[in-house]
C-alpha cells in the first residue's frame, strides 16, 4: 500500500549528482548489518557509510550475498545518482514477507535475504568488491577472520562496526576485528545525523523561482563542520552548466573566493538567475567548491542550483504522461482541464480524461494520480481542473501541490479498460504498452471480469495482509515448457517460458475497497473495477470495488478413498524434518538451524494434520527431505497417535551433506512390505566442481518400496521413490553446466532402474510408480527434461544434453496429465527476473509442478485418480503464520513449501479396468546447488 506521507529520497532530484572531487570508494563500508531478526529470517537490513571527507556518487553499485557454499546473488542495483554525502548513511532493507521491521525507514529496498551462514559485499557497478563481510568460511565474501553466524534466534541484535581511537568507524579489513554484536541493533538511514569526518566544508542546493522577468539572486550557504580558526579560511566557488546555462541566459557564471572569518561557521554567496516567460522543466546547474585553505577538507563539494520554472502550460493527461515510463514535464507546472474523478484513497485521487476527447494513442495513458497529502474533498464522476506541479513518486506519475477547483458533478466516468485473457499481452514480445505491459494503462479505470489469485497476499510488518499477485485470463501464473525467455541457446528446441507478463498486483485496500486485513487464498476467482498504479517498483491494480466469486478455502482436503480394495499412494516433500541433535552432518539440516524439542514437537503435529486430514491417510507415503529414521518413527508415532493408524517408517540413508534422504510411512495394517531396496547408493561421477574427481552420483539415492495391498482386492506393487538435484543454478551462472549434467546422468540411472524392473518377468504384471519431488517440470526445461528421461519420453531435439533414444519402454505416464490445467502445480516458486518490462525488479510467482507420479502400463489400468491436497501453497503469508497456534486441520496450512498428492489405484474390473482410460481421453532448501528445492 502507499504509505503515509513522503520520505526523502536521500537528497530527490536535487542530490542525485557527483560532487566536484569524487571520494574514493574505499571511504565506503557496510557499517551495520543483520541478516535475522525479531520477525524472522527477512528481518534484514544493511546500512552503508561515506567516512570520505566528500561525497560519493553509489548509482550502479550492487549489493551481493553469498550463501555458505560460495553461490552469489545480487540483491539489490542502487539507482543512478544515488549519493552518499561525507560521514552519511544509506540504509537498505529487506522488503520480503516478513520482512524489516526497525522504526528507520529504509532508503532502498530488495526482497531476497542472506542466509543466516553466508555472507554480503558492497560492489561498484563493474562489479569490484568495495566492502565484503563473512559469516562462515565458505562464504564467498570475508575479510580476514569471519564473523561467527548469529544462527537461527529471532532477535533484534545486528554487527556493527567498532570506532577507533578517533571515533571513526574502524575498517582494518578483518572482519572479527572490525565488528561487533549490538543489541538492540541501531540502523541509520540517510535522514540519520552524520558522523563527523574532520574540519571541512559544505555547500547545500538552493532553489529560486525564476519569475517572469529581471533577475533574481539565488543564494547559497557554506558550512564549516567546526567554526574557522584564528587565521580564518576559504574556499574557491564557481558554477558549470547543466540543464540550464549561461549561453541560454538562465544564469550567470560565477567565479569567486568565499572567506569565513575566525570563529564563523557559515558564508554565503549569491548567483543571478534570469526570468523570462518561456514554458520549460526546472532547470540546474552546479555550485562546486575547490581550492580549499589549508588544513580545510572539501565535504559535500557540490551543489545544485535549481531554477523552478512558474510559466505554466495547459495540457491534456495523455501529454502529461506520454508514451515513455516518465512524463516529459517531469518538474514543470502544469494547468488540465475538465477530467474527471475516477478513484479516491486516502492521500489523493485518479483522474481521467473523458472518452470524447481521447488521443487513442495506445502508448498513452489518459489518467493520472493527483497527490494532496491528506482526504481529498472532490467526490467520484466530478469534473475538474488542477493546477499542479508534475513529479515521478517511485517512477509513479503524479500532479503534486495541486490547485483543484470543480466544475461539475455526476459526470459519467471514462469506459474502464477490459484485462481479459488478451489484456494484458502474454507475449513478452509484443507487449500491450510497447516496452511495458502496464504503464500505458497507469492512472486509468481497468476492469477485471474473470480475475484469478496466482498467489495469496503478501505479509509485510506494516502490512499483514498486503498486495496479492492475479491474472485476469482465469488461468494460474503456471510455468510452461522451455527455457526462460532470453536465453535460449541456438542449439535447444524446446520453446520459450514467457515469463508470464501478464500477472499483475491487486492491493485490495489500498483505496478502501475491503477493510484492511482481508485475506485472498490463491485460485480464488473474482470480479473488480479499478485504478492502475505504480508502487515501489510495481505496477498495481487498486480496486474501487472488488468481489470473490469463488473462494478457495485453505486448506482443501483431497476426496475421501473408494473402497477397502483401492490402494492410496502418497508423496509429501516434509520440508526439512530434522531431529534436534546439531552438528551430525556436514551443513545444517535445517535452513534455521536444527529445531528444538519444542519446535520440532508443533512440527510433527502439522505433518500429522496434513497427512492425516489433508491427504487422509495414505497407505503408502512417500516422503523427502527427513534425517533420519528416528525422526521419521517420531512422525510416524505422531500419526498413530492422532488418527488410530499404524505407520511404519523406512528410511536408508544416502548422502545428501545435509543429511535429507528418502523415505516411506506404510500402514502395515493396510500394506505388507516385502522388500526395501535402495537404488544408485554406490554410484559415482567425476565432478567438475571439485576438480574431476569421483563424488557420488544420488544424494538422495532412490528408494524402492515393494509391497501387497491386503484384503479383497489385494494386489502386489513397486513404488519408486525420488528426489534428484534441485533445480538451484541450471539456467545460468558459472556452475550451470555441471549442474544440468549432474541432472541429466542421475536421470539417466533412475531410467535404467525402471527399465530393470519393467524387464524382469517376474514383475511383469505387478503396478509399478515412479513418485517424488522430482525437482522438475512434467516436461522439459531446454536443458535436461529430468522426468522425461525417466518416464521414457526424452526428446533430443528439445534438450540441451542428447540421451540418444529413451531408455524406458512402454513409456511411463504421467498422472499430472489428468489433472485440469489450473490443477497442475506442487511448488510456488518466485522467478526474479530483473528490471524489466517497466519494474524496478520483475518478481513473479510460478506455480509448478515438481511433485509427480509416472505409471506404468499395468498401474495405468489400476488408475483411479490423482489428486494434490491443498495446505501449503494457496494460503497468505499471515495464515500461514497463524497456523502455528492454530488447532485441528487449520494447523496444516503452511507446514511445507510442496503440496502432497494422492495417487489411487485399485484392481481392475473387466478386460481395459477403469478411470485412467477415461482420463486418456477426455524449485530450495539446502545449502549448495545440489540440494533442495528449484531456489530459495
Amino acid at each position: 500500500m502507499r504509505l503515509n506521507g513522503r520520505c526523502a529520497l536521500f537528497g530527490a532530484a536535487l542530490a542525485m549528482l557527483l560532487a566536484a572531487m569524487p571520494a574514493m570508494a574505499s571511504d565506503l563500508t557496510i557499517s551495520q548489518f543483520r541478516v535475522r531478526g525479531p520477525q524472522g529470517g527477512n528481518d534484514e537490513f544493511v546500512e552503508l557509510h561515506n567516512g570520505g571527507a566528500s561525497a560519493v556518487d553509489v548509482g550502479g553499485y550492487k549489493f551481493q550475498a553469498s550463501n555458505a557454499s560460495g553461490t552469489v546473488g545480487t540483491r539489490a542495483t542502487l539507482p543512478s545518482g544515488t549519493t552518499i554525502a561525507p560521514g552519511c548513511f544509506l540504509l537498505l532493507t529487506n522488503t520480503a514477507s516478513n520482512g524489516y521491521s526497525g522504526s528507520v525507514a529504509g532508503d532502498i529496498h530488495y526482497k531476497t535475504g542472506v542466509t543466516d551462514t553466508g555472507g554480503l559485499a558492497l560492489t561498484d557497478a563493474s562489479g569490484n568488491v568495495i566492502d565484503q563481510i563473512g559469516l562462515s568460511a565458505g562464504s564467498a565474501f570475508g575479510e580476514g577472520t569471519r564473523l561467527s553466524s548469529l544462527g537461527s534466534t529471532n532477535a533484534d541484535r545486528s554487527y556493527a562496526r567498532k570506532a577507533d581511537a578517533n571515533g571513526a568507524i574502524q575498517d582494518t579489513d578483518d572482519n572479527a576485528t572490525d565488528f561487533a554484536l549490538q543489541q538492540p541493533s541501531d540502523p541509520h538511514d540517510a535522514a540519520s545525523t552524520c558522523t563527523a569526518v574532520g574540519f571541512s566544508v559544505s555547500v547545500a542546493d538552493a532553489s529560486v523561482t525564476e519569475g517572469n522577468s529581471g533577475d533574481r539572486s539565488l543564494q547559497f550557504t557554506l558550512t564549516l563542520s567546526e567554526p574557522a580558526p584564528a587565521t580564518g579560511a576559504s574556499v574557491r566557488v564557481t558554477t558549470a552548466d547543466d540543464t540550464a546555462t549561461v549561453a541560454d541566459h538562465d544564469y550567470d557564471a560565477l567565479d569567486q573566493v568565499v572567506s569565513f572569518a575566525p570563529g564563523a561557521t557559515t558564508a554565503t554567496v549569491d548567483v543571478t538567475v534570469h526570468g523570462d516567460t518561456k514554458v520549460e522543466s526546472d532547470e540546474d546547474f552546479f555550485l562546486r567548491l575547490s581550492d580549499a585553505s589549508t588544513g580545510l577538507s572539501i565535504g559535500n563539494g557540490q551543489a545544485i542550483g535549481a531554477i523552478l520554472n512558474d510559466d505554466i502550460a495547459t495540457v491534456e493527461i495523455f501529454d502529461i504522461q506520454g508514451s515513455g515510463s516518465t512524463s516529459p514535464y517531469v518538474g514543470q507546472k502544469v494547468r488540465t482541464l475538465d477530467n474527471i474523478v475516477t478513484a479516491i484513497g486516502p492521500n489523493g485521487f485518479f483522474i481521467q480524461t473523458p472518452d470524447a476527447r481521447d488521443d487513442h494513442n495506445r502508448l498513452t495513458s489518459n489518467g493520472v494520480y493527483v497527490y494532496t497529502g491528506s482526504a481529498p474533498t472532490v467526490a467520484v464522476g466530478d469534473a475538474v481542473d488542477v493546477l499542479a506541479r508534475v513529479s515521478e513518486y517511485y517512477d509513479l506519475t503524479e500532479l503534486s501541490s495541486a490547485t483543484v477547483t470543480v466544475d461539475s458533478h455526476d459526470n459519467a466516468l471514462p469506459a474502464a479498460v477490459v484485462f481479459d485473457k488478451n489484456t494484458p499481452s502474454s507475449d513478452p514480445a509484443h507487449l500491450s504498452c510497447g516496452t511495458t505491459n502496464f504503464e500505458c494503462f497507469e492512472g486509468m479505470r481497468v476492469t477485471v471480469a474473470h480475475g484469478i489469485v496466482d498467489r495469496g497476499n503478501q505479509s509485510y510488518s506494516g502490512d499483514r495482509y498486503a498486495e496479492f499477485f492475479a491474472s485476469a485470463g482465469g488461468v494460474r501464473s503456471l510455468r510452461s515448457q522451455g527455457v526462460p525467455y532470453g536465453d535460449q541457446p541456438s542449439d535447444v528446441n524446446s520453446g520459450v517460458w514467457d515469463g508470464n507478463p501478464e500477472v499483475f498486483e491487486v492491493d485490495a485496500d489500498a483505496l478502501g475497497a475491503v477493510p484492511n486485513g482481508t485475506g485472498y487464498n490463491g485460485g480464488s476467482r473474482f470480479t473488480a473495477t479499478g485504478v492502475m498504479s505504480y508502487d515501489y517498483g510495481d505496477y498495481e491494480l487498486w480496486p474501487s470495488s472488488i468481489q470473490v466469486t469463488h473462494d478457495n478455502p485453505m486448506p482443501r482436503p483431497v476426496h475421501d478413498r473408494v473402497g477397502m480394495g483401492t490402494l492410496r499412494l502418497g508423496n509429501f516433500n516434509l520440508l526439512r524434518l530434522c531431529d534436534t541433535v546439531a552438528g551430525n552432518t556436514t551443513y545444517t539440516c535445517g535452513d534455521r538451524g536444527e529445531p528444538s524439542e519444542a519446535q520440532l514437537a508443533i512440527k510433527l503435529q502439522r505433518l500429522s494434520q496434513y497427512i492425516g486430514g489433508v491427504l487422509k491417510k495414505p497407505d503408502v507415503l512417500s516422503v523427502e527431505e527427513v534425517e533420519n529414521i528416528n525422526v521419521l518413527q517420531q512422525l510416524a508415532d505422531q500419526l498413530n497417535s492422532d488418527w488410530g493408524t499404524n505407520y511404519t517408517p523406512y528410511l536408508i540413508e544416502g548422502h545428501d551433506p545435509s543429511g535429507i534422504d528418502v523415505g516411506f510411512l506404510v500402514r502395515s495394517e493396510r500394506v505388507m512390505v516385502t522388500g526395501i531396496q535402495q537404488l544408485g547408493g554406490d554410484t559415482t561421477w567425476n565432478d567438475p566442481s571439485k576438480g574431476g574427481q569421483t563424488a557420488f552420483l544420488q544424494d538422495r539415492p532412490p528408494l524402492l518400496l515393494e509391497g501387497r495391498l491386503r484384503g479383497p482386492g489385494s494386489f502386489a506393487f513397486h513404488v519408486l521413490a525420488v528426489h534428484p538435484k534441485s533445480r538451484i543454478g541450471v539456467d545460468s551462472g558459472s556452475s550451470a553446466d555441471r549442474n544440468r549434467e549432474k541432472r541429466f546422468l542421475q536421470a539417466k540411472e533412475t531410467a535404467q532402474f525402471v527399465q530393470a524392473l519393467q524387464s524382469d518377468p517376474r514383475y511383469r504384471n505387478m503396478p509399478l510408480i515412479v513418485m517424488g519431488d522430482f525437482n522438475a517440470y512434467q516436461f522439459t526445461d531446454g536443458w535436461v527434461d529430468v522426468v522425461g528421461a525417466i518416464a521414457g519420453t526424452y526428446d533430443d531435439s528439445a534438450n540441451l544434453l542428447d540421451l540418444g533414444g529413451n531408455i524406458v519402454h512402454p513409456a511411463l505416464w504421467n498422472a499430472v496429465r489428468s489433472l485440469p490445467k489450473n490443477q497442475r502445480y506442487s511448488f510456488l516458486y518466485t522467478e526474479q527476473l530483473g528490471s524489466i518490462q517497466g519494474y524496478a525488479t520483475r518478481d513473479v510467482p510460478v506455480m509448478q509442478v515438481l511433485d509427480q507420479a509416472l505409471l506404468n502400463t499395468v498401474a495405468q489400468r489400476y488408475f483411479q485418480r490423482f489428486e494434490y491436497g491443498r495446505g501449503d501453497l494457496d494460503a497468505p503469508d499471515e495464515t500461514e503464520y497463524q497456523a502455528y497456534n492454530a488447532t485441528g486441520l487449520e494447523k496444516a496450512v503452511g507446514v511445507s513449501d510442496h503440496d502432497g498428492f494422492v495417487l489411487d489405484l485399485s484392481r481392475p474390473h473387466g478386460p481395459h479396468g477403469h478411470g485412467w482410460w477415461g482420463h486418456q481421453h477426455g524449485h530450495h532448501h539446502g545449502h549448495d546447488h545440489d540440494h533442495g528445492h528449484h531456489g530459495h
